[in-house]
């Protein structure tokens, strides 16, 4: 994730095949290869951006910046394991929207290696931080701050007005699966449907303050770290299009979806 800094910030596999559905409904994360320094994941722009962000000080000595770079290749070899579970359960789910019916019992085992890899992309990833934590001075964690708080501003103003410039025009959604005014109406009233309980400003609030706790001696990586996976996103939205989609329309997010396993299994 999602969020602060976040470069892109929908979920690609499926949410391109919504793009012209409200954005309440296109909640997905874009999935960016999360060896990229600087950018964030499906997931947690914070977390990869605070050690990307970090390398673009320019007040970093050549000891900090060789320290920092280590983290990262750290990071990114965290992240292997995370892409190849991530790689599966898209295929499993290809599969299942070829035939017409998620299965959530044959989903389980892929699932169950996704979030195991993901906890522990999280140990590292917050052993990361605190040592990030500790490179930085004071001054230098201030300014981190200050840039990643800037950038959020500037992401959302991008975001409005990328809205405001897509208009009415139809992204993947309309342009490859033509998906009618009715199937969209049926696809947001399924998503809603199945919508779990969430406490997102809650949330935002305590990543907020662990953010800003950064500055100062007291910094709670705990609460930066880590990423919300998106096997269970994506199978809801998979389970929500399933009934509407055309055999045309199924086929067409199957090769999407097995598009995406590729470049996840690759990165």
């Amino acid at each position: 994730m999602n969020r602060w800094i976040k470069k892109v910030v929908t979920f690609s596999s499926l949410a391109a095949t919504l793009a012209l559905l409200p954005a309440g409904v296109a909640f997905a994360q874009d999935a960016q290869p999360q060896g990229q320094q600087g950018q964030g994941h499906h997931r947690g722009g914070h977390r990869q951006g605070l050690l990307g962000a970090a390398l673009k000080l320019d007040s970093l000595t050549p000891a900090q910046r060789s320290q920092i770079e280590q983290l990262v290749a750290q990071k990114r070899q965290a992240g292997i394991p995370v892409r190849q579970a991530d790689a599966q359960v898209l295929t499993v789910l290809a599969q299942q929207v070829e035939a017409a019916k998620v299965d959530q019992a044959a989903l389980a085992p892929s699932l169950a290696a996704e979030r195991s890899a993901a906890a522990g992309e999280k140990q590292v990833d917050q052993a990361a931080l605190a040592r990030l934590h500790d490179i930085l001075t004071p001054a230098q964690r201030g300014q981190l701050v200050d840039a990643i708080q800037a950038r959020g501003g500037q992401a959302r103003e991008e975001r409005g007005q990328a809205r405001e410039e897509r208009g009415g025009k139809e992204g993947f959604g309309g342009g490859k699966l033509g998906l009618s005014d009715q199937q969209k109406a049926q696809i947001r009233a399924n998503l809603e449907a199945s919508r779990p309980e969430v406490k997102r400003p809650e949330q935002r609030g305590q990543k907020k303050a662990a953010l800003e706790s950064f500055r100062g001696d007291s910094f709670n990586a705990g609460a930066l770290a880590g990423m919300d996976r998106r096997g269970g996103k994506e199978t809801r939205m998979t389970e929500a299009m399933i009934p509407v989609l055309t055999p045309n329309q199924r086929a067409t997010v199957a090769a999407h979806l097995r598009s995406r396993a590729a470049k996840e299994g690759r990165s």
